[in-house]
């Protein structure tokens, strides 16, 4: 088949494989750009602080430039270091500097928090006096930071300390008796939409601190289990409801009222029956998963052609007969299809599985926790790594369906 450009736009016109291949790797390459675009956005300032307005405790010894610095703007008047450790020591992982900007009685619980983790350039700048607050205001304002005082713990659910109140500084530069900050700010914020690189560099701590590789193959094996589980209750179940009226009558309008029960909703019960391990999120993902498979069953043993039937029946055909050799080679061959397509859901549903004991491990156990910590590069990576997965998925399902309905994909 030749290529021709006019083909581009001709209303379903059918280009070459490999022409079809290089447009589709372009078009992923466009995106990236386009990503990597979008999150590069910003503008940069500078601002001056004197050393009257800010006290320097610096956890380095030659410190005239700071490079890339993140700020994060604390105002409680009494914390302990051990609440903002386990963020120190997340934000540190890469190499940064890190400005905290809180009250002057946390002077010493400070250099503690420096001393305690090892590695750190922590830099602590504590406002004096009664411009206190307004250069808390200053700062907040050119790091688009959030000033977590006591006000923020009253309107947050959780008291937790997040990298949202995180801003970037390309530059700060220590003088005697100044200090100035060059301050990058994102149109949006790499804390909403991380870059590409980002992206691709969070893969590294989540191989080395969050255990990728077992922690994805649980996931696929919880996916997997729900799925066949599901198939095995929704094939024999959806023929005996869509061949025989007593079995309709009796089950119809409950299968179809199942398709409204909010799934989420019932995770309760699947606890109250099954525990928090992994039996309760294999059974909760069968769930999911049956809810939607068998009304598609019933569905498409009505649309079986009724001439097959009649003409197996006219042929001497018995029941079951007329079960093997026209309903299941037409249902099964149809039902493949939509197999395929549900696994998109199974895997909607396996992070509300994960969540439960979260501790238990799951890609979408992770996904929750780095959303929680302000991770959205980690969560973004999980979730290429669920896409990628969900395509390996579906294309074995293509295969396999090949293999055992060869039928289909028969061409003239």
């Amino acid at each position: 088949m030749k290529f021709k450009w006019s083909d581009l736009f001709s209303l379903r016109a059918q280009l070459p494989k490999r022409t079809h291949l290089i447009i589709e790797i372009l078009g992923v390459i466009l995106l990236l750009l386009l990503w990597q675009l979008i999150a590069s956005l910003s503008t940069t300032r500078n601002q001056d602080y004197s050393t009257s307005e800010l006290n320097i405790y610096l956890n380095t010894k030659s410190a005239d430039q700071v490079q890339t610095p993140r700020i994060l703007i604390y105002d409680q008047p009494v914390f302990n270091a051990s609440d903002l450790q386990p963020i120190m020591r997340d934000l540190s992982a890469n190499g940064n500097p890190i400005v905290l900007v809180t009250s002057e009685p946390n002077r010493r619980l400070v250099q503690t928090l420096a001393d305690s983790i090892p590695g750190i350039n922590l830099i602590a700048a504590m406002p004096q006096g009664e411009n206190k607050k307004e250069v808390i205001r200053r700062l907040s304002e050119f790091s688009g930071s959030t000033v977590i005082d006591e006000q923020y713990f009253t309107n947050s659910e959780t008291p937790e300390i997040t990298p949202n109140s995180l801003g970037s500084v390309d530059v700060m530069l220590l003088g005697s008796d100044n200090i100035n900050l060059t301050v990058r700010q994102e149109w949006i914020s790499n804390s909403l939409l991380p870059s590409p690189i980002d992206v691709i560099k969070s893969y590294k701590e989540l191989y080395t601190k969050d255990n990728l590789m077992s922690n994805t193959a649980f996931s696929v094996y919880l996916n997997l289990s729900g799925y066949l589980i599901a198939i095995l209750v929704s094939i024999p179940l959806g023929f005996a409801i869509g061949l025989f009226p007593l079995f309709r009558s009796l089950f119809s309008r409950s299968i179809d009222a199942l398709r409204f029960v909010p799934l989420t909703a019932v995770t309760g019960l699947f606890i109250a029956w099954f525990g928090i391990g992994t039996t309760m999120k294999v059974q909760f993902l069968a769930f999911g998963i049956f809810v939607y498979l068998l009304p598609v069953i019933v569905q498409r043993i009505d649309e079986v052609d009724g001439v097959y039937e009649q003409t197996a029946y006219t042929l001497g055909a018995n029941k079951w007969q007329q079960i093997r050799t026209v309903f299941i080679p037409s249902v099964i061959s149809r039902v493949s299809d939509d197999i395929r397509v549900l696994v998109a859901i199974s895997w909607t549903y396996i992070i509300v599985a994960e969540l439960v004991n979260a501790n238990s491990g799951g890609i979408g156990a992770i996904a929750f926790k780095s959303a929680r910590m302000s991770r959205i590069d980690k969560v973004f990576a999980i979730l290429l790594i669920i896409v990628l997965i969900g395509f390996i998925q579906d294309k074995l399902f293509l295969l396999l369906d090949r293999l055992l309905l060869p039928h289909k994909h028969q061409t003239k």
